[in-house]
């Protein structure tokens, strides 16, 4: 029994910490080893203790290293996360840009209202920011609120009116008085020796009349003091009717629609001429080019901008670019289609054509100076008239008001209660001038109909 007392007595020295000289020893090395644990830890790894608090550490060292592994993102990983999310910030905004862009307008308020008299009888025409008031009686440059800047007396049976830049034309269609203004006025007028049967006006003030004779037709050109410029004078027995004409905007060039009667037929000949340095030097009556056409009427022409004419016919519509001499560019056949009215800019132009089946009363068709067609749109609202600014398309009815941007989507349309003149842009984001037969309204487009004034 003595003997398993003694036993006991050792395997409890066993289990006891380290003592005496042993024990001394051993301390400066644990303390070493809890120090640089203590160190590994601050680092961002951790070491290991046993369940009495002390370090698995022995003379320095680790016995049991425990290895913690972080997971970390490969290069290519983070590279293409980031482009996705590059991608989808971009989309984002371009969505919200686009969403802006083409955004519809439901409502609008009431800036400015002026009352005034006769507008049902007056054409109005886009002048700048504001608008040009054409009457028998005299020609008017009114502002965005409705205020007269200028106005010139006359007395016209048949005015029509073309703008070009700063200047405008006025003349007597089947009369002899042409007048000329800028925006500070009249520029000049005179009267002619024969009827005007056409007239327009480049962007520095040249402007050109057709004036019709006895067996011949005179086509002149003045400058913006009245001087003449140039002269030419058709044959209707070789050359045609002219049923239009067109100057480029520096008024160097002039492309013309003649109608020739030959028999039951009606051929169509275009014209194109050069009263610049090269076409001096290629022929006495500047023609540079001209285009036959045996079935097809084309009632309008004009230039788009200095170098590109289109050209409006019964059953196609032709494109051509006109450096000096004129190249057929493109062709846009109308099929079945009637056009009811066209419109244009420098950068695109179309018309509108009835629906002979389906829902919809209307199709409006835009296309690039290219010939390739943009936009396709159904219309229900009646119109009257239909033209393009530079960013959209205006359709005016009896009552009502509809504006498309190019790429067909609608930005605005309502039907007023008053009999609708003319709506034209004032300039300003989102304002218009409206004119009805007794009054003129300066609006903004609203988003919510709650918004709009009185109608």
């Amino acid at each position: 029994m003595e003997k398993d007392i003694d036993k006991q007595q050792e395997e409890e020295k066993e289990q006891q910490p380290y003592r005496g000289k042993t024990a001394k020893k051993k301390l400066p090395l644990l303390l070493a080893g809890l120090k640089k644990r203590r160190k590994n830890t601050s680092g961002g790894q951790e070491t290991s203790q046993d369940t009495d608090g002390n370090s698995d550490n022995s003379d320095g060292q680790d016995d049991n290293k425990v290895i913690e592994v972080v997971p970390t993102l490969s290069k290519k990983l983070v590279i293409l996360i980031t482009v996705i999310v590059v991608v989808v910030v971009v989309f984002g905004i371009i969505s919200i840009r686009h969403a802006i862009a083409n955004r519809e307008y439901k409502g609008y308020e009431v800036l400015q209202s002026v009352e005034t008299s006769g507008d049902n009888i007056a054409d109005y025409i886009q002048y700048g920011n504001s608008v040009l008031k054409i009457t028998k009686d005299g020609t008017s440059y009114i502002d965005k609120n409705g205020n007269t800047i200028w106005d010139c007396s006359y007395a016209m049976k048949m005015p029509k009116a073309k703008v070009s830049g700063d200047y405008a034309v006025v003349a007597d269609m089947n009369g002899r008085d042409v007048y000329l203004f800028d925006k500070t006025g009249k520029c000049s007028n005179q009267t002619l020796n024969y009827d005007i049967s056409n007239v327009d006006v480049a962007s520095q003030g040249i402007y050109v009349v057709v004036l019709a004779g006895v067996d011949c037709n005179y086509i002149n050109a003045y400058d913006k003091n009245s001087n003449s410029v140039y002269e030419m004078k058709t044959s209707i027995e070789n050359s045609g009717y002219p049923l239009d004409v067109s100057l480029s905007e520096d008024g160097k060039k002039l492309f013309t629609s003649y109608v020739q009667i030959s028999g039951t037929a009606m051929p169509n000949y275009l014209a194109a001429y050069n009263f610049g340095s090269v076409g001096k030097n290629e022929n006495a009556d500047r023609l540079m080019s001209g285009f036959q056409f045996d079935s097809t009427v084309f009632p309008l022409v004009e230039f788009l901008d200095n170098n590109t004419v289109a050209c409006f016919g019964t059953d196609r519509i032709e494109l051509y670019t006109m450096s000096e001499k004129a190249s057929e560019k493109a062709e846009i056949d109308l099929g079945d289609k009637e056009m009811l009215g066209v419109f244009y800019n420098q950068n695109y132009l179309g018309y509108i054509s009835a629906n002979n089946s389906g829902k919809d009363k209307y199709t409006l068709y835009v296309y690039n100076t290219n010939g390739k067609l943009e936009s396709k749109t159904p219309i229900n609202n009646s119109f009257t008239k239909i033209y393009a600014t530079e960013e959209e398309i205006i359709i005016v009815g009896d009552f009502d008001c509809s504006i498309y941007r190019m790429n067909g989507t609608k930005k605005f349309q309502t039907t007023f209660n008053k009999s609708l003149v003319n709506i034209v842009p004032d300039g300003n984001k989102n304002e218009y001038i409206v004119i009805f037969e007794n009054e003129t309204q300066t609006i903004k487009l609203k988003g919510s109909a709650k918004d709009s004034g009185d109608k």
